[in-house]
């Protein structure tokens, strides 16, 4: 059957306010407006859903990172260790004085006014006993290293036999002497050689000298 207008309707026409309404097919406004539009919109609501899934997840997983970075440290986990101090190099006192450098002070000063006896004779003569305080004061300048004080006596002319005793004497004497300069006695070590290494000559032999260590 043809109308005014024209076309075949296999749609359903439903009635309402307004007028006809057409439900599928085909109709003179074009058919399926109604059918489409409910498509679009299932389809937009889908993405809206999925869009917020998406969201919700990194939101969580952010504040998951987070948490991990920022966790605090176990409890009763152990302290780090604290770093040791450096060692002393090698050949150097505990108190950061080096004896070699000690050593090379002292010499020095006994080689510019020798530390040097009469014969049979415990008491230094005056460049020697000139020479204690420049030594006191290299000590007192470098505190810490053991310092011996190595009395010696010549072959000849040192009471005999008893070269290794006054040899001692010598050594004491020169000690006593450096402790009265301010030197700490405890710091001092008296050793009596007597006349076992001796020097070129007799006078340069009745001598004392100080080691290091």
């Amino acid at each position: 059957m043809t109308g005014g207008g024209g076309g075949l309707h296999r749609g359903r026409v439903t009635g309402r306010p307004g007028g006809a309404h057409w439900w599928g097919g085909t109709g003179p406004a074009g058919g399926g407006t109604h059918a489409a539009r409910a498509g679009g919109r299932r389809g937009a609501l889908v993405l809206i859903v999925l869009l917020a899934v998406l969201l919700a997840g990194g939101i969580v997983a952010f504040a998951l990172t987070g948490d991990e970075d920022q966790a605090p440290p176990a409890a009763g986990a152990p302290p780090a260790p604290a770093a040791s101090p450096a060692a002393a190099p090698s050949g150097t006192a505990p108190d950061g004085q080096d004896p070699a450098v000690l050593q090379q002070t002292l010499d020095g000063a006994i080689a510019a006014a020798p530390i040097r006896f009469a014969a049979d004779s415990a008491s230094p003569t005056d460049e020697g006993a000139a020479a204690v305080d420049r030594l006191a004061a290299a000590l007192r300048a470098s505190p810490g290293p053991a310092v011996t004080v190595e009395g010696h006596s010549a072959r000849v002319g040192d009471g005999g036999g008893r070269g290794v005793r006054l040899s001692e004497e010598r050594a004491a004497e020169i000690a006593r002497r450096l402790e009265a300069a301010g030197v700490p006695a405890g710091r001092l070590q008296v050793v009596g050689v007597g006349p076992a290494r001796p020097l070129p000559t007799l006078e340069e032999s009745r001598r004392v000298e100080l080691r290091v260590g």
